[in-house]
């Protein structure tokens, strides 16, 4: 018999496999599963409604290397309850300091997380899946906005995690998207639902390590936040998270409008026209760029609040020839009424290529005259005497000059 809160936590799933259009359609989901009780109960659900919404599940579960034979038991854990239910599983062990150090990854959460998403992609492709699903839980949306919040981050920062979103690293994972529909449920909830529908799960001592920086917001601050400012201070943030993602929605729906107006791009290279750039609001200015640097890079992965600041300096700046270095080798550059977006240095004048001869009228008055001579080139001219300048040559009556 199902009792109540098992009840809930399997109507969220559905509601969550019915918003997503996963529900009715004969798809076949990844379900990555660590052990503990979020994945686990994502992976109890998921099963207990696969007939009812025509869903195929896979299991996909990686051992990091990391906790030596907690992880492994985790691993045969993960394979027995698999093998129980009588889904496919696909289990595998890789190391995250070798993919770290070979990638130049400075942070080792980042690299464990990115070496996650990899195999997660792997597995959901060999599987023929249209979604990776974790068991990301309204707690972990609420930690995330707050290192975001830690971080100085902004409206992209403040919208955590969607349930269903593209995918989140520098991988090719090929159109998949990355489905997360515990968003409503509390860890506490997670636990319980396993406990209930009389199914185990194992606890990850790595969430104890407080050498990872969300495990200290997990066990220190939040806590605290809870205890002396705000008892709800979880579901705040959660409801932040929200306001967030529909206010990024309302402007990404304006910046789809002008983006023709505003940039020309290609896989490798975004031109942003400086007079169309500066006329929009500051926000889609921003969004703007962080766009163009996506397009360029494939996703938003290294960009911080710190590169979004200088980047629109540099836009909002006079004239060509500087640049900027950005993450993932991209950089920006202004050239005389574009600014540029692109992998690598390119060429090494920034400006339009000058090709052909022109003409130039001298002034005929003392002073600084400006005069236009090819596509987006400009000479500017200063009337003196030949003694100010004894290396210019005179030819043919005064009318010529060698320079």
């Amino acid at each position: 018999m199902i009792v109540a809160n098992d009840a809930e936590l399997e109507r969220k799933v559905a509601a969550a496999l019915r918003r997503a259009g996963y529900s009715n359609t004969d798809v076949t989901l990844a379900v990555g599963v660590s052990g503990g009780p979020d994945s686990c109960a994502l992976l109890y659900s998921l099963d207990r409604l696969k007939d009812a919404h025509g869903l195929s599940l896979h299991v996909a579960h990686l051992n990091h290397n990391f906790r030596g034979q907690e992880a492994e038991d985790d691993a045969v854990f993960v394979a027995e309850i698999a093998k129980e239910l009588g889904l496919p599983v696909t289990v595998v062990k890789e190391d995250p300091h070798e993919y770290q150090r070979e990638r130049g990854i400075s942070s080792f959460e980042q690299g464990a997380r990115e070496m996650r998403y990899a195999f997660m992609a792997r597995v959901a492709q060999d599987a023929g899946a249209r979604a990776a699903t974790v068991g990301h839980t309204a707690d972990d949306l609420a930690e995330t906005v707050m290192l975001h919040v830690l971080r100085g981050s902004g409206l992209y920062g403040l919208r955590g995690m969607g349930e269903v979103s593209d995918w989140p690293c520098p991988v090719d994972a090929g159109g998949l998207k990355l489905f997360r529909p515990l968003l409503e449920v509390t860890k506490a909830q997670t636990a319980d639902y396993c406990r209930e529908i009389g199914r185990s799960y194992r606890e990850d001592s790595g969430n104890f390590m407080w050498r990872f920086t969300r495990n200290k917001v997990r066990q220190d601050l939040m806590p605290r936040l809870a205890q002396d400012y705000n008892p709800q201070v979880r579901d705040a943030l959660v409801r932040l998270a929200r306001t967030a993602a529909q206010e990024l929605d309302f402007v990404e729906h304006e910046l789809d409008k002008v983006w023709p107006d505003v940039a020309t791009n290609s896989d490798s290279e975004v031109r942003f026209s400086k007079n169309a750039l500066n006329e929009l609001h500051p926000l889609l200015q921003r969004l703007a760029l962080r766009r163009g640097y996506i397009v360029v890079t494939g996703d938003s992965t290294g960009l911080r609040e710190t590169h979004m600041v200088a980047m629109e300096g540099l836009a909002l700046g006079g004239r060509g020839g500087r640049s900027l270095e950005l993450p993932a080798g991209v950089i920006l550059r202004q050239e005389y009424a574009e600014l540029v977006l692109t992998i690598g240095q390119g060429p090494d004048c920034p400006y339009p290529e000058l090709q052909g001869e022109f003409t130039i009228q001298f002034p005929a008055e003392p002073g600084v005259r400006s005069v236009a001579s090819a596509d987006h080139w400009v000479v500017t001219m200063q009337v003196g005497t030949a003694e100010e300048r004894p290396d210019w040559t005179n030819s043919e009556g005064g009318k010529e000059w060698t320079v």
